[in-house]
């Protein structure tokens, strides 16, 4: 009876990843951030609460080993807040509540709100950088945002706030130096972060999606969800790097598991040779 039960659970996750591929191919034709969303806000809705977890591992896998279109739909699925607004919030946090029982830790840690490694608590922490900014109106500061200036833009570069960051990124005399520079400080809030990760036109950047996966004011879920795109060198570093949180370095491990598995036995010999000794330095650190 055990057996045929293991034997059921392996065909119902085998099923599950075939939904996801083709979730994850047909999503490529739409291209677009919200329509993807709103596709697996249905498709979740449709497999239940129960399922969700499991589904949302096979994508996690899927990006690991970086199978077409897996990674870039990942970097979709960690706007948890859009996504959170097509299913509703108490789906998804039943979801996230199966996942922690089901300990699906990668899941987990893609879903779960869990604050950067370190964060602004009060303005002070960034009055220094914004002070010829603190007495201009916000209206004002929204409209200098949207003017094709290079030089009021990178006047605007310290801005703490989202709403002003938004119209900054959109604007058309933005470089990518500029998104560099601004998803690369700190202090900031993660809010300004969140701007960043969630606009099409810069987190394609893999400068930039690496200057905020670095970045310890980046929530865990945005640096998680961003892992993926990343070349296997960056994730060693990501995965050794002592000052970025810890949900983030295991995020970095799993992916790079998933990495070598996905390679052929002479190329996981060669690259093993090649890296053998941070390969040991990631996975036997104590700590």
């Amino acid at each position: 009876m055990e057996r045929f039960i293991r034997l059921l659970r392996i065909l119902l996750i085998r099923k599950l990843g075939e939904r996801a591929r083709r979730l994850v191919l047909g999503s490529r034709k739409t291209g677009d951030h919200t329509m993807t969303l709103f596709l697996l806000s249905r498709e979740l809705m449709a497999i239940g609460e129960d399922l969700a977890p499991n589904y949302l591992r096979e994508i996690l896998v899927g990006a690991g080993r970086r199978d077409t279109g897996y990674a870039e739909f990942l970097h979709h699925v960690g706007d948890v807040r859009t996504l959170a607004s097509f299913t509703g919030n108490d789906f998804m946090s039943s979801v996230l509540q199966l996942s922690r029982r089901q300990q699906l830790n990668e899941v987990v840690e893609l879903l779960a709100a869990i604050p950067p490694r370190k964060r602004i608590h009060h303005s002070g922490d960034v009055e220094n950088q914004t002070a010829e900014q603190d007495h201009v109106p916000l209206g004002m500061r929204k409209s200098l945002a949207r003017r094709p200036n290079l030089q009021t833009i990178e006047k605007l570069v310290s801005e703490q706030n989202p709403q002003v960051i938004r119209h900054l990124l959109m604007n058309s005399r933005t470089t990518e130096d500029i998104v560099v520079k601004m998803a690369s400080m700190r202090p900031t809030s993660h809010e300004v972060l969140e701007e960043i990760f969630v606009s099409q036109r810069w987190s394609s950047r893999l400068r930039v999606r690496k200057a905020l996966v670095f970045n310890p004011y980046t929530s865990p879920r945005a640096a998680h969800a961003l892992l993926p795109m990343l070349l296997m060198q960056d994730l060693m570093e990501v995965a050794l790097n002592p000052g970025l949180h810890p949900n983030v370095k295991s995020a970095a491990k799993r992916f790079i598991i998933h990495r070598l598995s996905a390679m052929g036995p002479a190329d996981k010999e060669e690259f093993s040779r090649s890296y053998s000794l941070r390969l040991k330095r990631i996975f036997l650190q104590v700590g």
